[in-house]
């Protein structure tokens, strides 16, 4: 370290140290439960204080957590669900465990679960499907982000929407949908990049992945462009010069390659990759890509010792992460075909079980990730090739045994893949079944404890429960965005009464009561309704009072446990035979 970074190291620990001495005062309890006792202090400090503290340290994870843990203390006091849920929220991202982070934040969700508040849960659902995106957890980043826009839509914050849609875009580029990632990637750059006041993170995040996008799209002077704004918008921020110069430089450098400018996009990849953060897990993507086509272009030099190094560089990365971008499969060809070349028949066999081992991991997300993961090397030409290869090396090979063995074992995932697809599908067709034969018959709930339980008194509870019974039978339910304040205002009574009667007596919050009634006047409908369930999807979800196809179909799947193309398939199904 230079003599004046040390210098500027401690003394910038130095106060820091004090301060956290001093706002102690010997106190050193620290926890995000009971035992964690607010500092002196503190004690005096507001809510809007304490969140301007923390947003001011929020990189010290010491300091940050003090005032995060002061807030949710006085939150609990205050018994304040929405400020507990904040709370719980913003301390997940300091959770090092997964099985921590995920707590934290069901405890956020579970507390402001259908309060109509602006930000929460959504907030938290958001930061779910980040962390399970950056894990490489497609279903799960996707699960969440669908929760988020329903709720979105009826507390009507722009800005999640814009935000989700923007994530969603990128779980479409992540399975190779990249017209259909486009349109959103550019809406939530016009977005950032027309505040009056603009977030320079959030713009460098949109810029980076629409320029990326657009390179997937061929538009490839539109990327240049937009990876040249970002440049510009690094100059003066070391902060941000730091997080996202290489990855930019990268994405240019990829740009430049298929404009067939090898030679500076070669050196342009070569310093990005030198400037990237390669331990962040946000990096881990384009770290890929850049070893990746600096593989393409040693090979396009017939330098192909070097297009094998970089090549086996990337499958180091995806042995230690177990995701990368689907493109990165051509790696693997070439490793494979290089083999043949050479007949190595060990190196081909190597690089077979490596091929479907790639496949199988970037195909676990089977329900929706494309065909395109099997293009060009499907599975049984694999497992074809592999017999062969194992022949030609009977008597030959010392590590027969060991080979075997591993082939064994890659055989038994994919038939262990294979038959939970079978029982998913039984699973399915099952659930199929009992829907047909139900009957929609409405529920009618019973008590379960005393009016008094609820804080509402029984006339009132009457009142709204024979409203509730009005409103399901005339299918107002139907009316798009409905939210609990226009439902309350409409049966004359109060949110937070109406909120405690549909818990209480429906046992299930106000959206997933809503969502619930739609879905089984959906099927009910589409079972008896020839010419509804030849709508498209669209169609379908706008009939039944819902805004997008994807909330309709989110809905659909929790309702009934099925899809619904695979419901609407099996019911055109029925009436063909």
């Amino acid at each position: 370290m230079e003599p004046k970074e040390l210098y500027r190291c401690i003394t910038s620990f130095l106060p820091k140290a004090i301060w956290v001495l001093f706002l102690f005062h010997g106190n050193l309890i620290f926890s995000q439960d009971q035992s964690f006792v607010v500092p002196d202090s503190l004690q005096h400090l507001g809510y809007k204080e304490l969140y301007s503290s923390y947003v001011k340290t929020w990189p010290d994870t010491l300091v940050s957590k003090i005032y995060l843990n002061t807030y949710l203390k006085k939150a609990v006091l205050d018994n304040d669900p929405i400020k507990k849920a904040k709370a719980y929220c913003l301390l997940s991202y300091y959770a090092v465990e997964e099985s921590k982070k995920i707590e934290l934040l069901d405890r956020s969700i579970a507390l402001s679960a259908g309060l109509g508040d602006k930000v929460y849960p959504i907030e938290a659902y958001s930061f779910k499907g980040g962390y399970y995106l950056k894990k490489g957890n497609i279903a799960a980043a996707l699960d969440n982000y669908l929760k988020i826009l329903p709720i979105a839509e009826q507390v009507d914050n722009q800005e999640y929407l814009y935000i989700t849609r923007h994530n969603i875009a990128r779980i479409k580029t992540e399975i190779g949908k990249h017209d259909e990632a486009l349109p959103l990637f550019k809406e939530n750059f016009i977005h950032n990049s027309s505040k009056p006041k603009i977030n320079t993170t959030r713009y460098l995040k949109s810029s980076i992945k629409l320029g990326e996008s657009y390179r997937y799209n061929n538009k490839l002077d539109s990327a240049s462009i937009i990876n040249h704004k970002a440049l510009q918008k690094l100059e003066g921020s070391e902060y941000h010069y730091n997080r996202f110069y290489g990855k930019i430089m990268i994405n240019e450098g990829i740009t430049l390659f298929y404009k067939k400018n090898y030679i500076q996009a070669q050196d342009t990849i070569t310093q990005g990759i030198r400037q990237l953060d390669k331990q962040n897990d946000e990096n881990k993507n384009v770290y890929i890509l850049g070893e990746f086509h600096l593989g393409k272009l040693a090979r396009i030099q017939n330098n192909y010792k070097k297009a094998t190094y970089h090549f086996l560089t990337v499958d180091s990365i995806f042995e230690k992460e177990h995701k990368a971008p689907l493109e990165v499969r051509e790696g693997y060809e070439f490793l494979l075909k290089f083999a043949k070349n050479n007949n190595n028949k060990e190196d081909q066999l190597k690089y077979i079980n490596k091929l479907i081992v790639f496949d199988s991991i970037t195909n676990s997300e089977a329900s929706f990730i494309s065909s395109r993961l099997f293009k060009d090397f499907d599975t049984p030409i694999l497992l074809q090739e592999k017999e062969k290869l194992i022949n030609e090396l009977k008597g030959t090979n010392k590590n027969l045994n060991v080979l075997v063995l591993s082939l064994g074992i890659i055989t038994l995932i994919i038939t262990i893949f294979l038959y939970r697809q079978y029982q998913k599908k039984k699973t399915y067709r099952e659930k199929f079944e009992q829907l047909i034969a139900s009957e929609n018959t409405k529920e009618t709930q019973t008590p379960s404890a005393s009016p008094l339980d609820i804080g509402v008194t029984e006339e009132i509870i009457s009142e709204i429960l024979d409203k509730l019974k009005s409103f399901e039978e005339k299918q107002l339910f139907l009316k798009k965005n409905i939210s609990v304040t226009s439902l309350a205002k409409d049966i004359k009574t109060n949110t937070k009464y109406l909120s405690k009667v549909i818990n209480h007596y429906k046992q299930k919050n106000f959206a997933n009561y809503i969502n619930d009634l739609r879905i089984q006047y959906a099927v009910e409908k589409l079972k008896t309704d020839k010419t509804l369930k030849h709508y498209t999807i669209q169609s379908i979800a706008e009939e039944m009072g819902f805004n997008t196809a994807e909330s309709f179909s989110s809905a659909f799947k929790k309702t009934t446990g099925i899809k619904t193309t695979y419901f609407l398939k099996k019911l055109n199904d029925l009436n063909t035979d």
